[in-house]
């Protein structure tokens, strides 16, 4: 059996069990016909969709549960956050260590050109999400991660001193919005409107300028959001609202771990951790058990 064959047919194995036994040999079939003769690079995509189809299943995140239908409304919000949260991390990289390094010293000590790409990446990847180029904007999702991870490189030899820090802001973020891109069922769900993008870019420009102006709101403030949404959990009309936006916001709970991690936190900081665990344990179980049950 070739490499590519046992790629895909590993992908087909991550599809539940149920699922397997129904469609698995026609599944495996199909894709092995689709792929015979293709570049490497279309077989490991092939395989990624194949991958992510599988675990959506078994995540219950499809488009006919909460959870899955808040990420697919999500989507826009997700990246245009999560662009924020990467690119005022970045700058402040460089206000705080541009006084003492040159720009070469900077790019060969914190790897600025590969995060300034994962930014311009996954700001792609949204434009790309708009348009409903859903596979672009995963695989540019996917680009971004790779970026950032070069970015961290460099880093390594600080990371006994610091490396909750640069792990929470360099890598969470983009882990969280490519895994996000790929577990999503965006393929069901129509592409945002106007009114959708429009909201999407505000939100993430808005997100930018709040977080550039008080960097507090890296941590507390999205405490406080968070807070309020779960408020919103309580309510039948604004439950699906509220979940939508407790998903949106995950690019920027990274933000939060950057706030306690670093040192130990005082009483109100680890009231506030707290808070945010809490809130997303118990959206999470009753998103579970709600989609357990019989739609």
């Amino acid at each position: 059996m070739s490499a590519d064959a046992r790629l895909l047919r590993w992908a087909v194995r991550l599809h539940p069990p149920y699922y397997r036994e129904e469609f698995g040999p026609d599944l495996e079939e199909a894709a092995l016909a689709s792929m015979a003769g293709r570049p490497r690079a279309a077989v490991l995509a092939e395989a990624a969709l194949l991958a992510s189809h599988g675990l959506r299943l078994r995540l219950g995140l499809g488009a006919d549960r909460p959870l899955g239908r808040a990420a697919a409304d999500a989507a826009p919000a997700v990246l245009a956050l999560a662009a924020a949260g990467q690119a005022t991390s970045r700058i402040f990289e460089t206000r705080v260590f541009g006084t003492v390094m040159t720009p070469d010293q900077l790019a060969r000590t914190y790897g600025t050109q590969p995060a300034w790409a994962g930014v311009a990446l996954t700001l792609v990847a949204l434009v790309a999400l708009l348009l409903g180029r859903v596979t672009p904007a995963r695989l540019l999702g996917t680009a971004a991660l790779a970026a950032a991870a070069l970015s961290a490189a460099p880093t390594a030899p600080h990371w006994p001193a610091d490396g909750a820090d640069r792990l929470a802001t360099g890598l969470l973020n983009p882990l969280a919005a490519c895994l996000f891109l790929w577990l999503a069922p965006l393929r069901l769900t129509p592409a945002p409107g106007r009114r959708g993008a429009l909201a999407a870019l505000g939100l993430g420009a808005g997100a930018t300028g709040a977080l550039l102006a008080a960097p507090v709101l890296g941590g507390t403030g999205v405490v406080g959001v968070v807070a309020a949404l779960a408020v919103g959990l309580a309510g039948r009309p604004t439950r699906r609202a509220a979940l939508t936006g407790l998903v949106a916001l995950l690019p920027l709970y990274p933000a939060v771990l950057d706030r306690f991690v670093p040192h130990r936190p005082s009483p109100v900081q680890a009231l506030e951790f707290g808070l945010v665990a809490a809130v997303a344990a118990a959206a999470l179980l009753r998103v579970r058990r709600r989609a357990g049950r019989p739609t």
